[in-house]
């Protein structure tokens, strides 16, 4: 519930319209409380908990208990458009009223009550539209048709399970554009008028309150948060704090001293990772190790993939001005950009693979005028081309998120 509360991107199956009207109440509701609330200092960590007292929670509630209120004079209308008569009609609103269900959820900070007011609304303004058949394009005929749309596409957008009331908004609309098929009066052209007005208004109707809310959503709430991670590296990227930290200021290509996260693609999705934990004097089959910092593959995404670049004949770890890019041939060194230890392989069995050396991250300052630590990019191209055969072994194929394919050699 807390989360978003400091401008933090969140990722939820609930949508983002029913966020955005909780959000938006939170900040129009002015008092003396609402600063310590909206910069985070309650976090609404833990169900149960006792609320602060800078909490508002009248306005918290408000927005939620006016929403199950308006439900019971739309369910109303909507049955007379059923065509019930005007008691049947109340005594559908009456039980309504007195249904258990509906008042907890409008007296709870719960968005039920949003997505029953906005799909009910939505089903009401489309069988209104219907009644316009005779009278096709005027005022009202699009007025309904675009605000049964707009309803029951934010009917969706509170949560996917409004999907079902878009559906059967979409079954009346479609049953409505059949009747029209029967009339033998009407030319063929203006069926096609009909369904084409239909259509554009739908879609576009549709796609901008969607996407809108989107637009608002991403504008509002900048900054990574913890759920920022299942996003991709771009969507990371453009966010304040978490990885946009990292890569600010970073050149659009592979430079000296460009931090990089290096993904394998044969097979398991993994980025090449490591930590300050080193492999024992000895395997437990009794080999012996090299006793290095460990190099493994992660399948999440952490701060310890990220890597630099690092050319041979330079001791600094920072991009240039001008910018000193790595192109095709060039031999480099990679620097772990925590432990500021470079990538190292030497002729000692790997501790799962004995067939295979082990890759690890050799320990001291020396370490950066090793041999064993240079590499040389046999291929550095556009990701849409696929990876070719060299004569050397390869030690690695990497790729760099939606730029570069790296080969990584031995230098011999």
């Amino acid at each position: 519930e807390g989360e978003g509360t400091q401008g933090e991107a969140i990722n939820k199956t609930t949508r983002r319209i029913g966020k955005l009207v909780k959000q938006s109440k939170r900040y129009a509701w002015w008092n003396k409380e609402l600063s310590s609330f909206v910069s985070g200092q309650f976090k609404f960590d833990r169900i149960g908990s006792s609320y602060a007292e800078s909490v508002p929670l009248f306005a918290l509630r408000l927005v939620p208990a006016v929403c199950g209120s308006i439900v019971i004079p739309i369910a109303y209308h909507l049955m007379l458009e059923l065509g019930v008569t005007q008691w049947t009609a109340a005594l559908a609103g009456f039980l309504l009223l007195c249904d258990n269900a509906l008042l907890t959820q409008s007296r709870f900070i719960l968005m039920e009550s949003m997505l029953l007011m906005f799909a009910l609304f939505g089903l009401l303004c489309v069988l209104k539209f219907r009644h316009y058949h005779n009278r096709p394009y005027c005022i009202q005929w699009w007025g309904w048709l675009s605000l049964g749309t707009a309803s029951l596409t934010s009917a969706l957008c509170v949560k996917y399970v409004g999907f079902f009331s878009c559906c059967l908004g979409l079954a009346l609309i479609g049953q409505d554009y059949w009747r029209l098929l029967g009339n033998k009066h009407m030319k063929n052209f203006s069926m096609f008028c009909h369904l084409l007005a239909r259509a554009v208004v739908m879609l576009t109707v549709s796609a901008s309150i969607y996407l809108g809310i989107f637009y608002i959503h991403l504008t509002i709430l900048s900054k990574a948060g913890p759920h920022d991670s299942v996003m991709t590296s771009a969507f990371q990227a453009s966010l304040e704090g978490g990885l946009a930290s990292i890569t600010h200021g970073q050149p659009l290509e592979v430079a000296h001293g460009s931090q990089v996260t290096l993904r394998h693609t044969h097979g398991r999705t993994c980025w090449i990772h490591s930590h300050t934990h080193v492999y024992p004097l000895r395997y437990t089959d009794n080999r012996g190790s090299s006793h290095q910092q460990q190099v493994t593959c992660y399948s999440f995404k952490d701060v310890n993939n990220w890597w630099i670049v690092k050319r041979v004949d330079r001791n600094d770890l920072v991009v240039s001005h001008p910018v000193d890019a790595i192109r095709h041939g060039d031999v480099i060194q990679l620097v772990h950009g925590m432990t500021s230890r470079a990538l190292n392989s030497h002729d000692v069995a790997a501790p799962v693979s004995p067939q295979n050396q082990v890759t690890v991250q050799y320990e001291g300052s020396q370490l950066l005028h090793r041999l064993q630590c240079v590499y040389a990019i046999a291929k550095l191209v556009a990701c849409r081309y696929r990876q070719q055969r060299a004569g050397r072994r390869c030690l690695a194929y990497y790729r760099i998120p939606c730029k570069y394919i790296i080969y990584l050699y031995y230098k011999d």
